[in-house]
């Protein structure tokens, strides 16, 4: 009882902590998912796309898309050959954001990597990644 009891606190704060780094975005972590994927994918890209590499519903990406656009984060291209279908393109204020939010990801990452060395930081990568697919396969396979 004491191993998995220590393993949540370190992983909840872990967690914990990581989020913090976000509390000063100007939108939800969610929402910078989009925006990572828009600058950072090749386009086109379109809500049902988007919704189905973050894995939520059609709702959720079109709430996200509408906060996005209202900020100005985003507009929306209707497609000349469909005009039921509409391309999400970011705006140089998504760049701009997009960018500086890696500028500081990368400065942590190379200070972790600078305290642990390179083959810790590896390996904790490579672990989060194993953990993060047990977990989800567990989700999928349980009732909550």
């Amino acid at each position: 009882m004491k191993a998995s009891f220590q393993a949540n606190a370190v992983l909840s704060k872990l967690s914990k902590n990581y989020m913090e780094l976000k509390k000063n975005l100007p939108i939800r972590p969610s929402e910078m998912g989009v925006l990572n994927i828009i600058t950072q994918t090749k386009p086109p890209h379109t809500a049902m796309l988007l919704g189905e590499m973050l894995g939520v519903s059609k709702p959720m990406i079109t709430a996200y898309l509408s906060v996005l656009e209202r900020k100005g984060y985003i507009i929306k291209q209707q497609s000349r050959d469909d005009k039921r279908v509409f391309f999400i393109l970011p705006t140089q204020q998504a760049h701009t954001l997009v960018m500086e939010t890696q500028r500081q990801t990368e400065a942590l990452f190379s200070e972790m990597i600078r305290q642990m060395g390179q083959s810790s930081f590896d390996e904790l990568i490579r672990l989060a990644g194993q953990a993060n697919q047990i977990v989800e396969e567990w989700n999928n396979g349980h009732e909550r």
